[in-house]
């Protein structure tokens, strides 16, 4: 969820999100679970003579989020009425 949320904020590169998925292998596999859907796309971009493949979310990884949160924040509130 973490690596959906940083590319609901802004476009990424696989490396831009080493921070958040130490991993390249866990981040590869991440994203391309992600990818397939249909949560994030890949936007290529030329830079200079250069490409580099950007994620970002798509309309349904965004509806994916928020819905997570709301589960998060449901489940916090019933820790604390428990408690």
């Amino acid at each position: 969820m973490e690596i959906l949320s940083s590319l609901n904020k802004k476009q990424m590169r696989f490396l831009d999100l080493k921070d958040i998925c130490k991993s390249s292998r866990t981040r590869s596999a991440r994203l391309k679970e992600m990818e397939n859907r249909g949560l994030i796309k890949a936007v290529p971009k030329i830079m200079g003579r250069r490409a580099y493949t950007f994620y970002e979310t798509t309309s349904l990884g965004k509806q994916a989020l928020k819905l997570g949160e709301k589960l998060i924040l449901l489940e916090s509130e019933e820790q604390k009425a428990i408690v």
